[in-house]
């Protein structure tokens, strides 16, 4: 199996685009004499058990074939108590999601001459790895690996709404329809935080986004300069934005020239607390998953990516 890489495709990803397009590249595998299996997830968090199943199978090179929720779960199979399953294992991301934001910080593209390229170089680095622990929607605490951007209160709200809608116009609209369509009822929410062991005194807040890597969104540059390998989160606070403020400076976020306006507030660390006596959803990697309190820990250089 070490030779062999194990294809994790999600066919419902990129609106349903993936499992239709995986015949024809799962055949441009196989002409470039790449050996691997295929497996089909088939419902929320079974990429976990797939890759998990996989590298206890003997697979070393595991292959995420769908959006970063997809990749996310793909990760949270490699680790155990902050720890990789299999030492050399690695992660091969094919992005075919509606936003493939992941990809942007990583510096490949979804060509899949390109992914072939990577499988055949297996050539790997560690990047950052981000840990949450939030509240589920069953109100049971709760871990979770993540890869990418992490995102409480309107972004929560954004991504329930749009993962319940078509994704037929691709990352970038979805997402900013979907924003102004929740913008309408939104109210900004009290929330407290702790940036590394300093507190912060509560006030009210549009959202705040902890971000391993610098995109989200279908290409919003929410945290210029964020790097995947520097050991730390940049940290986006947003604050009591009206909603003229917020429709004019979501337009800047996907230019990355969001940072100066007075009421947003850019840091770094590497732990974070955030809680609220409000309702607060939380996003993470394109995929809500619960409310806050949350707590938020780097672990530095921890995933093994191929590029």
């Amino acid at each position: 199996m070490e030779d062999r890489v194990l294809a994790i495709v999600n066919p419902v990803s990129g609106n349903g685009k993936t499992g239709k397009a995986w015949p024809g590249f799962a055949e441009r595998f196989r002409q470039a004499g790449i050996a691997f299996d295929t497996v089909y997830t088939r419902w929320p968090k079974h990429a976990t058990e797939l890759a998990r199943k996989g590298l206890k199978q003997g697979y070393s090179r595991i292959m995420a074939v769908g959006g970063d929720g997809t990749v996310n779960e793909v990760v949270n199979g490699f680790f155990e108590d902050e720890h990789l399953l299999v030492s050399d294992s690695r992660l091969i991301v094919f992005s075919r999601g509606t936003g493939s934001d992941y990809i942007k910080s990583l510096g490949i593209t979804n060509r899949v001459e390109e992914i072939i390229r990577v499988i055949k170089r297996d050539r790997v680095k560690f990047i950052d790895l981000g840990l949450i622990t939030y509240v589920t929607h069953s109100r049971n605490r709760e871990e979770r690996y993540f890869i990418n951007v992490a995102d409480m209160g309107i972004g929560g709200e954004t991504t329930n709404l749009v993962n319940r809608s078509s994704k037929l116009f691709g990352g970038l609209l979805t997402y900013l329809f979907g924003a102004l369509r929740v913008l309408t009822t939104y109210q900004n929410k009290v929330m407290k935080l702790t940036i590394d062991g300093e507190e912060i005194l509560p006030e009210r807040l549009n959202s705040v986004m902890v971000a391993n890597g610098e995109f989200f969104a279908g290409g919003m540059r929410i945290a210029p300069g964020a790097d995947l390998e520097d050991g730390r989160f940049n940290i986006l606070k947003i604050g009591d934005l009206t909603k003229f403020e917020f429709i004019t400076n979501i337009i800047k976020a996907y230019r990355g020239t969001h940072l100066t306006h007075p009421k947003v507030n850019y840091v770094c660390g590497r732990e974070l607390s955030i809680d609220s006596e409000e309702r607060v959803l939380i996003e993470v990697d394109g995929e809500t998953v619960g409310y806050l309190p949350a707590k938020f820990k780097i672990l530095e250089k921890r995933l093994p990516v191929c590029y």
